[in-house]
């Protein structure tokens, strides 16, 4: 607990402090439960013990490869570096990959608002461990507050070293945030983006270009972004051809997993079954690892489809 005491030691009651209710109606209310347990893990052993612990999690929903992101800077303190925390978490993943037949890859977040100094590291970071259990670099944090812009500079290098990039865009900020993610910071992936929306000839320049869409739909909905799930756009996102993907965003603070995802675009979005393979399909298309590792994965995946659909006589 890097030394800090809990203020109970009930499950339930630590759950008031990291998951959001019925109150958060923005993405700075759901946010703001990352500050509770940010003390928590500023030490190497408690992120190598957390991300093995989500290969385990994850491992038991059935997932096959699971990329995790992370903000180093946000875990650093006076004697554990950025570096310390990305190494700490790069051992817990390697292991779990040992223990639970999942494959991983590591997304390092450079976090707005934050000093220049701060995501130098991160972006630093990133082209020493890339190939090394990193596989992609990406920005963070309160769009509405602290735009991209700034950050051009370490997303330029990025595209020269040839990081894989996903910007978080298109949340809390309108769909101009998703074109700057796109057009100044050379993302090939967007988190969220819904706010595209927003803009129908926009809309078809990002599906014309082939951006891929992370999209987390119980997430928008806890910050407000859409206000209930009948009405979020993934289901037209898929419709009109943009890439879209189905995610967690915060798996934890939204008190859910994959399977609650899948669940609830299928019941209360209005996609099909078939639709959502459609997606896992896009998701293994646009991973941040090798050729040679998707097609092994998507091998792995059409398989395991077949054979629990033929199960279920679908």
């Amino acid at each position: 607990s890097a030394g800090c005491d809990l203020p109970c030691k009930e499950p339930e009651g630590i759950a008031n402090y990291v998951q959001v209710d019925s109150t958060c109606c923005s993405l700075t209310d759901f946010l703001n439960k990352f500050e509770f347990f940010y003390p928590y893990l500023k030490t190497p052993e408690s992120m190598e013990r957390i991300s093995y612990e989500l290969c385990d999690d994850a491992a038991k929903e059935n997932i096959r490869y699971m990329e995790i992101r992370f903000a180093p800077c946000l875990q650093a303190a006076e004697k554990v570096t950025q570096e310390d925390i990305l190494v700490s978490v790069l051992a817990g993943l390697k292991k779990g990959e040992r223990d639970f037949d999942i494959k991983t890859g590591a997304i390092l977040c450079a976090y707005r608002g934050t000093e220049r100094e701060a995501w130098e590291k991160t972006y630093a970071l990133a082209e020493k461990y890339m190939g090394r259990g990193l596989c992609g670099l990406d920005l963070a944090g309160d769009e509405s507050r602290f735009p991209g812009a700034p950050f051009a500079l370490i997303f330029d290098r990025a595209k020269s070293a040839g990081i894989p990039v996903t910007i978080h865009a298109g949340e809390a900020a309108g769909w101009e945030s998703v074109k700057e993610a796109v057009d100044v910071l050379h993302a090939s992936r967007i988190g969220h983006g819904v706010r595209i929306a927003e803009n129908e000839v926009f809309v078809e320049r990002i599906r014309d270009a082939g951006i891929v869409f992370e999209i987390c739909v119980t997430s928008n909905v806890h910050t407000g972004v859409c206000p209930d799930y009948k009405s979020h756009p993934i289901a037209d996102f898929y419709k009109k051809g943009i890439k879209t993907t189905i995610n967690t965003d915060d798996r934890g603070v939204s008190n859910i997993n994959l399977t609650h995802e899948w669940d609830v675009v299928q019941t209360k979005c209005g996609l099909e079954i078939d639709d959502v393979l459609d997606m896992n399909i896009f998701s293994v298309d646009a991973a941040f690892c090798s050729p040679a590792e998707k097609k092994t994965l998507k091998d792995r995946i059409q398989t395991e489809t077949r054979k629990i659909m033929s199960g279920l006589s679908i």
